[in-house]
């Protein structure tokens, strides 16, 4: 009995399989970023609030993370935000985890808001 040999080149099949191999283990990083609904802080604390996804599977660009942070600080009273450390976030669009960025909360001004960032309303209070 003869056997078939596959014409694909071994080193190509070896590519794809470090590849997705790569891809997976960033995908299922220990930085697991989760959103907060209700942030309680104090003037001068920080917190991780919420993830900043680009397209699904990758991070997003420094310009879109510039431009979204500008736009959630346009809206808040009680603090601003800037980004941390990558990770990995639940996102329902995404079907699944997908790599992300920190978003983090100071607290600057006491007071208490809801603001909606990334399309889920958080609730800030800040003493």
């Amino acid at each position: 009995m003869k056997t078939r040999r596959s014409k694909l080149p071994l080193g190509l099949v070896a590519g794809a399989l470090v590849l997705s191999t790569v891809v997976a283990a960033y995908a299922d990083s220990s930085n697991r970023i989760k959103y907060q609904q209700r942030v309680k802080l104090n003037v001068g604390q920080a917190m991780v609030v919420h993830g900043y996804r680009g397209d699904c599977g990758q991070l997003p660009t420094a310009a879109r993370m510039k431009k979204s942070a500008e736009r959630v600080n346009a809206a808040l009273t009680t603090g601003r935000v800037q980004y941390g450390k990558p990770g990995v976030r639940r996102s329902g669009s995404c079907n699944g985890d997908t790599p992300a960025m920190e978003l983090i909360f100071v607290a600057t001004t006491p007071g208490r808001e809801r603001v909606k960032v990334f399309g889920d309303d958080i609730l800030f209070i800040v003493k």
